[in-house]
């Protein structure tokens, strides 16, 4: 009778011992479920939001800095976002500051900025910023998780057939970013630097909280990681 009773504990223990090791096998092949949108998703996602920006005008902003001279800023710019699959941006900022003090001093710096990096290669801890006490400045803030993981080129830009240096003290005022050309040459002909952050420009406080959620999303789907120190 112990008999019959361990050979029927023994049929029933290998049953269940085949329907758990199926299982495991049908778990390894299919793997779980990735939770959120996808890498590729989020990537178009972000392109679109910074194009949905379109050109970016703060108007002017009055800064009171620690010396006491105020003097206001008036910054415009433009994103444009490529993917480069799997995970890696090139963003290219056309950006000109034109900064006041006190009234009487007029001061501009257009500037093209391309930035290529990986996400990779990224921390997943970005932050929107917002620079300075009463302004609509917005940007977000990327950081590195190793060293050189973020080439970018700066370049000059002016008007055609105008003197840089009226340019340059705001005699002749840049209204539209795409009618600057390169001073010199443009900035793929550059050598680039080497850095371990980027700052760059939203058009809303809305814009740089949703930005920064996606691009911490899409960095932990490319894995990237937190930096070690």
């Amino acid at each position: 009778m112990m008999a019959k009773w361990q050979v029927g504990w023994a049929v029933i223990g290998c049953f269940f011992f085949l329907i758990g090791l199926s299982t495991v096998w049908a778990g390894s092949s299919e793997g779980p479920d990735p939770e959120g949108p996808s890498l590729e998703e989020t990537m178009v996602f972000i392109k679109g939001t910074w194009e949905a920006c379109a050109t970016m005008r703060s108007g002017l902003q009055r800064m009171a800095p620690k010396d006491g001279a105020p003097w206001q800023m008036d910054r415009t710019a433009k994103v444009d976002v490529v993917i480069r699959p799997p995970s890696g941006l090139q963003l290219t900022t056309r950006l000109n500051e034109r900064m006041r003090l006190s009234g009487a001093l007029d001061l501009q710096a257009p500037v093209e900025k391309v930035q290529e990096f990986d996400l990779s290669a990224m921390s997943p801890n970005v932050s929107p910023e917002r620079e300075g006490e009463g302004t609509n400045l917005y940007g977000v803030r990327l950081r590195c998780t190793r060293a050189a993981c973020i080439t970018e080129w700066v370049t000059t830009l002016s008007l055609p057939g105008k003197p840089m240096h009226d340019l340059k003290t705001g005699r002749l005022v840049v209204t539209n970013l795409e009618e600057l050309v390169y001073e010199d040459r443009a900035p793929k002909d550059k050598p680039g630097e080497k850095k371990g952050e980027l700052s760059l420009p939203v058009c809303d406080a809305a814009a740089a909280e949703s930005l920064s959620k996606a691009l911490s999303h899409a960095i932990s789907k490319a894995g990237g990681r937190k930096p070690l120190f």
